[in-house]
């Protein structure tokens, strides 16, 4: 069975790899002079972070205006989507008119994962040359993100109604036999090789035949913990590793009587998303007041940066807040718990 299939429309650029020229891309773009888009096709730590501008039209006064995200019942309303939810396995192609006229296909995602009506936040990094507002609303893997190189991008897409070009988002309907036509040519362009694949910096956390790369991923571990470690003992405490005991946690910090757990999570790149095991995640809701996340991005790298988050209950929901300055994560709970920051 094909994946759903979604087109975004976005500004027309060479490479969609960070800040660059820019044409087209909506009143957004004009009003500020860059776009999410901007980083579609820039690979990190093996991913790529989709963006697009989406508008609810029913909310005329609402800061959800813009930014309301993509709304899955329209590839499945047999489901009750709830918000953030994650869609995998979705087929998602770029298009963006070209300066000289004509809207083309730029390139594509092959089974990317969607959020259901939310965006989720990356942090910038300005020595990096990030822009302020790196939000996306879908993920995939670098290795199945095609972008068309520029002298290359020939399939035209049809406007009207109907088709992509309306809206920046398209949904396409199947009570419409030429948007189904044009659907299938579609599915056909992006099985060729078209395509180039956006080149992987770090490497994916998998090794050869999809095997984990274990020596990388130890390498993230052993970083994460031992800064951890070291910020604790910088403030006085005195840190135990039990990273193997399985007690929901890695390590113990004690300042006379005060005693906390401190699970530690590492990631390769800046993007922050990791699951807690059911374990964790019990252990965590249980000692509330003295558990603590510690999260290294960048965990292999010289633009490392620590950041340490305890969780508070919010309602009948969980989220940890960031300790030194304002900053939240989100847990999604399905059999495990998994964070991530939101916009």
């Amino acid at each position: 069975m094909a994946n759903p299939l979604l087109v975004f429309r976005v500004g027309y650029m060479e490479r969609y790899d960070g800040v660059d020229d820019i044409v087209g891309g909506g009143s957004y773009v004009e009003e500020n002079g860059a776009g999410g888009e901007m980083w579609n096709f820039h690979e990190e730590a093996g991913r790529c972070y989709g963006f697009v501008m989406t508008k609810d039209t029913t909310r005329k006064y609402s800061r959800k205006k813009r930014f309301s995200g993509i709304n899955l019942k329209r590839i499945d309303p047999e489901v009750q989507w709830r918000e953030n939810q994650e869609l995998p396995d979705v087929d998602i192609v770029y298009i963006a008119r070209r300066p000289d006229g004509g809207q083309v296909v730029v390139g594509w995602y092959h089974n990317a994962t969607v959020f259901h009506k939310a965006y989720r936040k990356r942090c910038e990094r300005p020595k990096m040359g990030d822009w302020v507002g790196l939000d996306y609303l879908c993920e995939v893997d670098a290795g199945n993100a095609k972008l068309v190189p520029e002298g290359k991008r020939k399939l035209v897409v049809p406007h009207g109604k109907g088709f992509p070009g309306q809206s920046n988002v398209w949904y396409p309907s199947e009570g419409n036999p030429e948007a189904m036509r044009f659907v299938a040519s579609l599915r056909k362009y992006i099985g060729s090789a078209a395509g180039a694949t956006v080149q992987t910096t770090h490497g994916k956390l998998g090794g050869k035949w999809g095997k984990p790369n274990e020596d990388l991923i130890t390498q993230i571990e052993q970083s994460a913990v031992q800064t951890a470690r070291k910020h604790y003992e910088k403030q006085g405490y005195a840190v135990v590793l039990v990273e193997r005991d399985n007690r929901g946690w890695d390590l113990e910090a004690t300042k006379g009587a005060e005693v906390l757990y401190v699970e530690v999570k590492g990631h390769i790149g800046n993007v922050i998303q990791f699951e807690l095991t059911p374990n964790e995640y019990k252990k965590l809701k249980l000692h509330c007041p003295t558990y603590r996340v510690c999260v290294l991005r960048n965990a292999l790298s010289k633009d490392t940066a620590l950041e340490i988050y305890a969780p508070r209950a919010v309602g009948e929901a969980w989220v940890l807040k960031r300790l030194d300055k304002p900053g939240e994560l989100r847990f999604n709970e399905q059999v495990a718990a998994r964070a991530f920051e939101m916009r």
